[in-house]
C-alpha cells in the first residue's frame, strides 16, 4: 500500500523564496501527495501560490499566529500518512519522497536528512553554513532532533499533541515536534544521504535580522518554555555578554574560533577575517535580541 506524503508549507512574506519550495514539491517522482501552503502574508505571496493552484497546490489562509500555529494547522489540515515541514526557500531532490517512503516503509516514525546552504557564494551565507557544520551539527550528531525538510507520520505527531504552548508571545520552537516524538518513544531516522538545499541570509540586512531575532526567540523561550524568572534571565545575559566582551577584546578567543569554522575543503582558512567580522555581527546581535525579548516579557506581562 502506497503511503500519501502532505508537503506544509508556512509563509509569511516569502515573494522572493515560495517558488523554491512549492517547484521542488511539485517535481517529485513520487506522486501520493499534497502540497499545502498555510499563508500569513501582506505581500504579495498568495498571488505567487495561486499561479499553483491548477497544478495542486493549496492555499490556505493561516490564523496569524506564527510560523509553529502555521505548522500545526497544516498538520490538522492534511490528509497524509507522512507530513513533510518544509520552509519557503528549501529544495528537494527529486526523489526525495521516494527515499522517504522506504523508511516509513521500514517501520521509522520520523526521519532527519541532512541539509547544505546552497548560495554558499555569499559569505554570510557561507559562515552560517560553515558554522552550522563545523560546530552546532557536530556537537549534536546522533541527538540531533530537527533539520530542514523534517518529516513523520501524522499519527504520531497528532498523539503528541503537535508543537506545544500557546503563549502570549511568539517564539520558534519547532525543534520541540522531534523532542516530543523522541520522548514519546517513537522511532527516529537520520538519513544523511538524503539532501536538501536551503538559503540562508547573504546579506548584512537579513543576516543581522536572522540572528537579532534568534536571540529574541532565545530569551522568550527562556521565561515561557522553560520559566526562568526576569531576574535569573538579566543576570545571565549580563554575563554571557561579558563573555562576549571579553572574547573579542583578547582577540584571541574570537578568531580561534573563526579559523576553526573556516577550514572547510573547498577553500581552507580563506575567509578567517571575514567569518570573524560575521562571528562578531552574530553575538553583538544576539545580545541586542535577548535584550528586546527582555523587554517584550517585562512590557507584555
Amino acid at each position: 500500500m502506497n503511503l500519501r506524503f502532505s508537503i506544509i508549507i508556512p509563509s509569511y512574506n516569502e515573494g522572493d523564496d515560495i517558488r523554491l519550495s512549492i517547484e521542488s514539491a511539485l517535481n517529485q517522482d513520487y506522486l501520493e501527495r499534497e502540497i499545502l501552503v498555510i499563508d500569513d502574508s501582506h505581500d504579495n505571496t498568495p498571488s505567487i501560490i495561486q499561479e499553483y493552484e491548477r497544478m495542486g497546490v493549496r492555499l490556505i489562509k493561516g490564523k496569524q499566529n506564527g510560523c509553529c500555529g502555521a505548522r500545526n494547522f497544516g498538520i490538522e489540515t492534511a490528509i497524509g500518512d507522512i507530513v513533510v515541514l518544509l520552509n519557503a526557500d528549501v529544495v528537494l531532490p527529486k526523489d526525495f519522497l521516494n527515499r522517504l517512503a522506504a523508511h516509513y516503509h521500514s517501520g521509522a516514525d520520523y526521519v532527519l536528512v541532512e541539509s547544505l546552504t546552497f548560495n554558499t557564494d555569499r559569505f554570510f551565507a557561507r559562515f552560517t553554513e560553515m558554522q552550522y557544520r563545523n560546530y552546532e551539527y557536530a556537537r549534536l550528531g546522533e541527538k540531533i532532533e530537527w533539520t530542514e525538510g523534517f518529516s513523520a507520520r501524522r499519527e504520531a505527531l497528532l498523539k503528541i499533541g503537535l508543537i506545544p504552548g500557546n503563549f502570549k508571545l511568539r517564539f520558534c520552537r519547532d525543534w520541540l515536534l522531534g523532542l516530543g516524538l523522541k520522548n514519546a518513544g517513537f522511532k527516529k531516522v537520520i538519513d544523511r544521504s538524503i539532501v536538501v538545499s536551503h538559503k540562508s541570509p547573504d546579506n548584512f540586512k537579513e543576516y543581522w535580522m536572522v540572528r537579532k531575532a534568534r536571540g529574541r526567540f532565545g530569551a522568550l523561550m527562556q521565561y515561557f518554555l522553560y520559566k526562568k524568572s526576569i531576574s535569573f534571565l538579566i543576570f545571565k545575559f549580563i554575563a554571557k555578554d561579558v563573555i562576549f566582551i571579553l572574547r573579542f577584546l583578547t582577540i584571541l578567543p574570537s578568531f580561534t574560533r573563526a579559523y576553526k569554522i573556516s577550514n572547510y575543503p573547498r577553500s581552507p582558512f580563506k575567509d578567517v577575517v571575514l567569518f570573524w567580522w560575521a562571528y562578531f555581527l552574530q553575538e553583538l546581535a544576539r545580545a541586542i535580541g535577548e535584550w528586546e525579548g527582555i523587554k517584550l516579557v517585562i512590557r507584555n506581562k
